[in-house]
This record gives structure tokens, C-alpha cells and sequence, in this order.
């Protein structure tokens, strides 16, 4: 099913479309809780949760992209139940960005949101592709730094330090694109 049927769905308030949510994303948002909690119990708690979320906020909320938006109410729900369960330092690995850049979600900051990620795209682009890799298992499938650099053939502090000088290149880059960090 095509993500604006989904979303028709959830503004006829039907309760399929929960089940076409899963379906269609439920194997990357088990992935991410799972990164972030470490265990299927509070993982399948957080999924729950963020499909009460999503069902809550569509509508009036129209996602112009219902994956990314799924993906960041499970990533939020998952960053604020690990805080819960008084796993601090497990949460801290996973706003390692924040500083960087700073997701919201009103309308007011949607086309600052989409070029903000126009321009982590392009910079992205410009990295070799070890480092694009890492970039994304580590923000994208919050792989903790051991798996990333069992994956990628390096120490784990060489992926620690490779990930430290993106995030400050990004910076950089972002502010000479006229983005306010």
C-alpha cells in the first residue's frame, strides 16, 4: 500500500491503517527501537507507543513523508523510554546530532527541515564512501560503534574519531549554507 493511502486511512480514522504502518515499516522502526533500548520487550512497548502517536497525530498532521515521520516518533519514544529506564548514557549516544541540527515538527520549520536534509544529502554525496557508511549506520540504524566498526574493518576509536570530525565538517558546512545551529 502507497504511503498516501496510509495516511488516508488515518484521517477516515480507520484502525488498518496501524496494521498498513507495520507492515510497511515495522521491520526499520524494530530496528531503531531495538538500537536505542536493547531489548524486544521495551522495543515492542516503544512501537506500540509511537503508533498510538502517529494514529493521535494524523490527522490534523499531514506527514509529507510518512516513513521519516514514523521513523522519528519511534526514535523520540525510544530516546525518551531508555531516559525513563534510567538509561541515560544509552540515550546521550543517540543525540550525538542534536547539537548539530534540531529536528521539530512544526509547520512553520517543515521547509527548513527539508532543506536542512537537502544539504546533509549533498554533503553526504561528498564523503567517501566508508565514511557515508558509517555516517548512516550510526544516525540512521543507531549501530552502537563496536558493530559499526566490526562491519567496516576498523577499531571502534577510529570510527568514534572519523564519526567526531564528520559531525564537525557537517557543521561547518551547514552554517556556510546559512543554516542556524
Amino acid at each position: 500500500m502507497q504511503d498516501k493511502e496510509i495516511i488516508e486511512l488515518y484521517f477516515s480514522r480507520d484502525e488498518t491503517a496501524i496494521t498498513e504502518t507495520d507492515i510497511k515499516y515495522g521491520k526499520l522502526c524494530r530496528k531503531i527501537s531495538f538500537g536505542i533500548l536493547g531489548n524486544n520487550e521495551d522495543s515492542e512497548e516503544c512501537i506500540n507507543t509511537s503508533y498510538f502517536k502517529v494514529w493521535n497525530a494524523i490527522p490534523p498532521g499531514r506527514p509529507d513523508n510518512l516513513c521519516g515521520y514514523v521513523c522519528r516518533v519511534v526514535k523520540n519514544t525510544a530516546l525518551s523510554l531508555c531516559e525513563k529506564l534510567r538509561r541515560k548514557e544509552d540515550a546521550e549516544i543517540y543525540t550525538e546530532l542534536d547539537s548539530i541540527v534540531n529536528y521539530t515538527s512544526s509547520i512553520e520549520t517543515r521547509v527548513e527541515s527539508n532543506r536542512v536534509a537537502e544539504l546533509i544529502n549533498s554533503f553526504l554525496s561528498k564523503q567517501s564512501q566508508k565514511n557515508r557508511t558509517i555516517f548512516i549506520a550510526r544516525y540512521y540504524y543507531n549501530m552502537p560503534f563496536r558493530e559499526i566498526a566490526e562491519t567496516i574493518g576498523i577499531t571502534e576509536n577510529a570510527a568514534k574519531l572519523k564519526l567526531s570530525r564528520m559531525r564537525k565538517k557537517l557543521s561547518d558546512y551547514l552554517i556556510r549554507n546559512g543554516v542556524e545551529i
